[in-house]
């Protein structure tokens, strides 16, 4: 149990889906250290994800996000809300999260998403404001640093960008991506995204340098991946 009563070890409600990331290993020696939180106004779990290292454990959380299970696909989500790459040691310094540690992190969260589901993650933080960029330039999402990560995770067979918050009530700007429902949707969707991917791969012209540099490369990473999976030129 924390020291605010309302959170506790995510090991101690065995029972919940966040559970079997309580203690899990990322990569580097680094571990999970997962706590819930109370409700929101619609059930969901605030959950915070801090890290053991080996020069400490962090102090503040890495991760501060909100997950929902429901009844059909589309209710089964996990979101971030909040994410920092840079966070304090309680021995003193910072821990650098490592892109090793963020896609492990991220790995674990997706795998408490089913098929139909989704994992929502911002991009409103100093850590994805390269994300934030492509997305106004019109980059696909699965060719952002954020979007590649969803897709690298099984949650990226499509995407929807909050560019603006619904209402105003929804937070910060994130980018919602989606775990295919079965093989066919998983096909369908994939060959639409590789085909997006090929038009936007032909503009090479119409993006500043800096973000052609690392999309670029993303894009021709995934695909080649979905080519792969599922054929086509």
């Amino acid at each position: 149990m924390t020291s605010d009563d309302r959170w506790q070890q995510a090991a101690d409600a065995p029972g919940h889906r966040l559970a079997p990331l309580d203690g899990a290993s990322l990569v580097g020696g680094v571990t999970l250290d997962a706590r819930l939180g109370p409700r929101s106004s619609v059930g969901s779990t605030y959950f915070r994800c801090y890290l053991a290292t080996a020069g400490g454990r962090t102090t503040a959380p890495v991760v501060f996000g909100l997950q929902n299970d429901g009844a059909y696909p589309g209710f089964n989500w996990v979101e971030v809300l909040d994410y920092f790459a840079s966070v304090p040691l309680d021995g003193g310094g910072t821990f650098e999260v490592t892109a090793g540690v963020e896609r492990a992190l991220f790995e674990h969260l997706a795998s408490i998403v089913p098929p139909g589901g989704h994992f929502m993650a911002e991009y409103d933080s100093v850590a994805r404001s390269l994300t934030a960029r492509a997305l106004s330039a019109r980059v696909p999402p699965v060719a952002t640093p954020l979007g590649a990560l969803l897709f690298e995770v099984g949650c990226g067979v499509a995407f929807r960008d909050w560019y603006i918050s619904e209402g105003g009530r929804e937070g910060p700007r994130k980018l919602q991506g989606f775990r295919a429902l079965d093989d066919d949707h998983a096909r369908t969707r994939g060959l639409e995204a590789a085909d997006a991917l090929d038009a936007f791969l032909a503009e090479r012209g119409s993006l500043a340098s800096d973000l052609r540099e690392v999309t670029f490369p993303l894009a021709e990473q995934v695909l080649g991946e979905l080519r792969r999976r599922f054929g086509g030129s």
